[in-house]
């Protein structure tokens, strides 16, 4: 619920930026969130700080677009949803909620194959609402692998890509 209530808040704060787009809504447009839930998100946003940052997504992609004024800059354009071949670079997408004065130095990105560490890469986590970032692994052996955002040690998310 707590991950549900952050995201749609991400929405509300970044709706502006979706309102650049140029195609046309693909469903109709519902009420805003009731207002105790938006509440409860703005006295995170104002004041949650020592809680850390929410994980809203983990995404493995093949392409994030990094040109600079884009409508779709900082986004996984192509999220990965099929089986890629060995030596596949992917790039572990992820988008967070971050409360004002917020900066986390203790969240990182871990792959593992067959349930086997086989790197670890630090992500420091900062900025107001929402913000989004990305580590780039190569997965050079077959197998399940398992891309796993870590805070402190404690696991918050995860994704997998099977590699043949």
């Amino acid at each position: 619920m707590h991950t549900r209530l952050l995201a749609l808040a991400a929405l509300a704060v970044t709706s502006s930026a979706f309102a650049q787009s140029a195609e046309p809504a693909a469903a109709p447009v519902g009420p805003p969130p009731p207002a105790e839930e938006i509440k409860r998100v703005l006295e995170y946003q104002e004041n949650g700080k020592d809680r850390g940052p929410a994980l809203l997504d983990v995404v493995p992609c093949a392409k994030v677009d990094s040109t600079k004024g884009s409508p779709t800059s900082f986004t996984c354009i192509e999220p990965i949803t099929a089986p890629v071949k060995k030596g596949s670079v992917v790039h572990v997408w992820t988008q967070w909620f971050c409360p004002k004065g917020g900066k986390y130095e203790d969240v990182s990105i871990q792959s593992l194959v067959d349930g086997q560490v086989r790197n670890t890469v630090d992500v420091t986590i900062e900025g107001l609402a929402r913000t989004r970032t990305w580590r780039t692994f190569t997965l050079n052996k077959p197998g399940k692998w398992q891309l796993k955002v870590l805070q402190g040690g404690k696991e918050l998310g995860m994704t997998s890509v099977v590699v043949e």
